[in-house]
């Protein structure tokens, strides 16, 4: 049963919608601290022009109540009419300039209008007022709030001490409240954004996992036995090509594990060969079934063959399974080709004549001196050697030669005039347990391991071994060895990433 994958910040759904939310709502405090910075910016340049337009006016105002006063008006407490004047004045440019006008004496007590406004104090701080010069000043006056005040001097010359005071609002309110309903729309609009962000995030996050999750489960598959289970994921990003990583690596793993599987038949059946025939022969001769001297010779000497068949597949798979685990520790030396060569021909010699064969060491020009693995060298050279004897027939020639290679390396040749390989099956010659004509191979011993651990072991001395051969005509193996080994300290593993 399928359990139900809920968002976890722990998940990478989780993480991807988090990471998505964030990055929305930091855009929207971005442009909200960006909105504030600007209304504040707003809201400054309105309080610094309603600042000077309101001295202006306040200027303007005690110039026409100076008017007044020098055309012999008298202020409050002498008639009734004339105060009146002076507060439907006071009133009428309070009303043009939207702001209250009163009159105070030096001590900053209110004169006029008559009555005094409902939201205008009796009096004020006398240290608003200055004389001879006009007064901007900010505060906060109970009712009316914060104000701006500014005071003009009457310049009466009966009543020096006289201002006219004009209390107006701050000029917030306009863009306080634009401000105001332009924040509330844009909270709004950034939980409708926070809100779509959250839905585009779950289907984002859920079109761009499901090809992950298709791959999380064709690993589990795999891992669980599944070797047939591929994705298909087109496109050409990065999912598209981890996909057909895993498909490439889906194909190595099987093709693995059917190997390993023909391995184990393969090395089943070199094994139980040999000691089927060890078995029956050495039973025979326990039980007195050989009535003849020859016979008995001959059985033994089947016991041996078979039991150094035996030991020649087991120092094979050995020496593969140490390649394999890395574990073939190169140990170089410097070896003189020419002299080391015959040396390899000269310990083939006897086998090669019992058979009747003409072997032959051909050097062509000066060969160099070069640091290889010398045991590793001459177990290629035996094995190519041995199976150059081994399949061709009596009367042939097999022929060990070498000439040197423009850089200082060496090209070494294995020749024989044996069969030939079949076309078809030169391509996995080099592989495990791969038989030429199986049946003669078997009878003369052959593993199908000896050109496998030959190639192997070239490649591990930095060189490469290629064939050429012609059915009815012979075979050709080339060794090309550089003229030191390639360095295979650990972390210089080629193909290695970097």
């Amino acid at each position: 049963m399928t359990r139900k994958r809920t968002p976890s910040f722990r998940s990478l759904r989780g993480r991807f919608i988090f990471y998505f939310l964030f990055l929305a709502l930091l855009s929207l405090l971005l442009f909200g601290a960006l909105f504030s910075y600007l209304a504040w910016r707003e809201r400054s340049r309105e309080e610094r022009a309603a600042r000077e337009e309101l001295v202006d006016q306040s200027k303007e105002m005690g110039r026409d109540l100076a008017m007044l006063f020098a055309l012999g008006e008298r202020l409050p407490g002498t008639a009734l009419a004339e105060t009146e004047r002076i507060t439907q004045l006071l009133r009428l440019e309070g009303k043009l300039i939207k702001a209250v006008s009163v009159i105070v004496d030096g001590d900053g007590v209110v004169v006029a209008p008559r009555p005094i406004p409902a939201r205008v104090p009796r009096s004020f701080d006398p240290g608003l007022l200055a004389s001879d010069e006009i007064v901007s000043r900010e505060g906060d006056f109970g009712l009316l709030g914060e104000v701006y005040l500014v005071a003009v001097p009457l310049r009466i010359p009966s009543h020096p001490e006289y201002y006219n005071l004009l209390v107006a609002k701050r000029p917030q309110d306009l863009v306080t409240t634009s401000a105001g309903e332009l924040m509330r729309y844009l909270v709004i609009a950034g939980g409708a954004a926070l809100l779509l962000s959250l839905v585009l995030a779950l289907y984002l996050s859920s079109y761009v996992l499901r090809p992950l999750r298709s791959l999380s489960r064709a690993a589990w598959e795999l891992a669980h036995g599944n070797l047939e289970k591929r994705v298909d994921i087109a496109g050409k990003d990065e999912i598209a090509e981890l996909s057909r990583y895993f498909n490439y690596m889906a194909d190595r793993i099987q093709t693995s594990a059917r190997l390993q599987k023909d391995f184990v038949a393969n090395v089943s059946h070199e094994i139980r060969t040999p000691l089927t025939s060890i078995e029956g022969f050495s039973q025979a001769l326990l039980e007195d079934m050989v009535q003849s001297e020859e016979d008995r010779r001959r059985y033994l000497g089947i016991i041996a063959e078979e039991s150094r068949r035996l030991k020649r597949v087991l120092e094979q798979l050995l020496a593969l399974s140490r390649i394999d685990a890395g574990a073939w520790a190169l140990r170089p030396s410097h070896l003189s080709m020419e002299e080391y060569l015959r040396e390899v021909g000269e310990k083939v010699m006897p086998k090669a004549q019992d058979k009747g064969l003409d072997l032959r060491v051909e050097i062509h020009g000066g060969l160099p001196t070069i640091e290889t693995d010398r045991d590793a060298l001459e177990q290629v050279l035996h094995n190519l050697l041995d199976n150059a004897v081994k399949f061709t027939p009596e009367g042939g020639e097999v022929v060990l030669s070498a000439d040197p290679l423009p850089l200082g390396g060496v090209r070494i040749q294995v020749r024989d005039s044996g069969q030939g390989i079949p076309v078809e099956e030169q391509e996995r010659v080099f592989d495990r347990f791969a038989r030429v004509e199986r049946s003669r191979s078997q009878r003369l011993g052959g593993s199908g391991l000896g050109l496998s651990v030959c190639r192997e072991l070239v490649g591990l001395l930095g060189g490469r071994i290629s064939l050429w051969s012609q059915p009815g005509k012979g075979t050709v193996f080339t060794l090309e060895l550089p003229p030191r080994p390639p360095d295979t300290s650990p972390g210089t593993e080629a193909g290695a990433p970097a």
